[in-house]
C-alpha cells in the first residue's frame, strides 16, 4: 500500500444556491418561473404553475312514455322525473322545456291537445317532486316530429311522449394525486 496517496479530507462548506429554488405554494414549479402563486393546494398545474381549469357539462334528459290515448304518467316513470328535479335543484338557474308529442293515431287539433295534456301532467309531477311551476314551460307538438316513422305499435309508442333536456357547465380545478411529501 505503500502506492497509495494518503487522503486529505476538507472541511464542509456551506454552499449557497445561485438561485432561489423554493416553491412558495408548493406546487412543484419554483417561485422564480410560477406565474401563478396562488393555486390551490394539489391543484395539477402546468409548467408555468397555473393550474388548468376544468369544465364539467352535466346533462339530465327526462323521457316519459304514455298509453294510447292517455295523459296519465304510468308510475314506472317516477323515478325519471324525481331525478330531473333533483338536477334542477342543483341548478337552479335552468329553466326546461316539456316538449309533449302524440302518435299519428287521430286527428292533428286532438294530438296537439293530447300532447299538451301530457306535457302538463309531466310539468304537474315536476312541480310535486320540488321544481317552482316558473321554471316549467310546456310544448304540444302533437305527432308533428315522430322519434320514429311508421303506422305499427312499435312507432306509436315511441312517439306518444314528453320530453325534456337540460345540461349545465360547472368549472372546477382538476385536482393531481401526491405520491410523496416533503417535509419542511
Amino acid at each position: 500500500m505503500a502506492a497509495c496517496t494518503s487522503l486529505t479530507t476538507e472541511p464542509e462548506r456551506e454552499t449557497v444556491a445561485a438561485y432561489d429554488l423554493s416553491d412558495a405554494d408548493r406546487d412543484g414549479v419554483i417561485t422564480a418561473r410560477d406565474n401563478c402563486l396562488d393555486t390551490p393546494v394539489g391543484a395539477s398545474v402546468d409548467n408555468d404553475g397555473c393550474h388548468s381549469g376544468e369544465s364539467q357539462v352535466l346533462q339530465q334528459d327526462l323521457i316519459v312514455l304514455f298509453a294510447h290515448d292517455s295523459s296519465v304518467i304510468s308510475p314506472q316513470y317516477q323515478a325519471e322525473i324525481e331525478r330531473m328535479a333533483a338536477f334542477m335543484a342543483e341548478n337552479p338557474s335552468l329553466r326546461l322545456l316539456l316538449e309533449g308529442h302524440a302518435s299519428q293515431v287521430g286527428s292533428h287539433d286532438y294530438n296537439i291537445a293530447l300532447s299538451k295534456r301530457r306535457a302538463e301532467a309531466v310539468r304537474q309531477a315536476m312541480m310535486q317532486a320540488g321544481v317552482g311551476g316558473e321554471r316549467l314551460e310546456i310544448i304540444g307538438y302533437g305527432a308533428t316530429r315522430p322519434v320514429l316513422m311508421g303506422e305499427d305499435e312499435q312507432s306509436a309508442a315511441a312517439n306518444r311522449r314528453v320530453v325534456g333536456a337540460l345540461a349545465s357547465a360547472r368549472d372546477g380545478v382538476r385536482m393531481r394525486w401526491n405520491v410523496y411529501s416533503v417535509e419542511r
